[in-house]
């Protein structure tokens, strides 16, 4: 008899602490994954996050293009200045550095193409600059876009982060703050909108100085192999 009694006894402790567990553990909040989190930013309103994820896209488009662009646009302008210096005449120049890459290579040609139809000699360095500036430009191209999205994609990230902190406040001024982490979930958050804007940005400024510099190179290398091309040509026996 005691042993029943002893064993109903302790039901009846488990039954009242699982009484008092469940409601506890009703009350307490699910913690979202960091995946959920997202994807409810993302479909937050002004929507900043798709935004985000489209100036992504877009950097990265630029990247590869002028990764690719760049690779090709360096030369060895050492050895076209040796094989101008071996040929003979303006064609024999023009033949040895036909098939060579790069944006001194295309200068050189254009220049010894004009010295081979007869172009002065005074006009040459005319010739080598226009072609030179057509170059500049395609160098140049869509680095613009890419240090605007450098500037852009942090912004864009701090709108819906402002957005989002607002939108947590609200909630704050309405019910008070009985619950914190309902103003701490919401602020976590609205940050995942500047944490994605960073992430778009940074890789967006290597690659911009990382271009530039790349740029920089190549005009310096060109400005001494047209100098010596100038030189060459000039001179008497051509």
């Amino acid at each position: 008899m005691r042993l029943l009694l002893d064993k109903a006894f302790r039901m009846a402790v488990g039954a009242a602490l699982l009484g008092y567990a469940v409601p506890a553990f009703a009350d307490t909040p699910v913690q979202k994954s960091a995946l959920n989190m997202v994807w409810d930013v993302a479909l937050s309103p002004p929507y900043v996050f798709f935004l985000l994820i489209a100036c992504s896209i877009f950097t990265v488009t630029l990247i590869i293009e002028r990764l690719t662009y760049y690779r090709n646009a360096t030369s060895d302008t050492e050895s076209l200045i040796q094989n101008v210096k071996r040929a003979g005449s303006p064609a024999d120049a023009l033949s040895s550095i036909q098939g060579a890459p790069g944006v001194a290579a295309k200068v050189m040609r254009a220049t010894l193409q004009a010295a081979k139809d007869g172009c002065p000699a005074d006009q040459l360095e005319n010739v080598a600059q226009s072609t030179s500036t057509k170059e500049l430009i395609r160098m140049e191209q869509y680095l613009p876009q890419l240090d605007s999205m450098v500037t852009l994609c942090p912004l864009l990230g701090l709108l819906g982060t402002t957005v989002g902190m607002i939108k947590s406040f609200s909630i704050v001024a309405a019910i008070g703050m009985s619950d914190p982490t309902k103003l701490a979930g919401g602020i976590s958050e609205a940050l995942i909108n500047t944490a994605a804007g960073l992430a778009v940005a940074i890789p967006a400024l290597f690659a911009y100085n990382y271009f530039n510099g790349k740029k920089e190179a190549i005009l310096m290398d060109l400005e001494h192999g047209l100098t010596d091309l100038l030189v060459i040509l000039k001179a008497p026996h051509h």
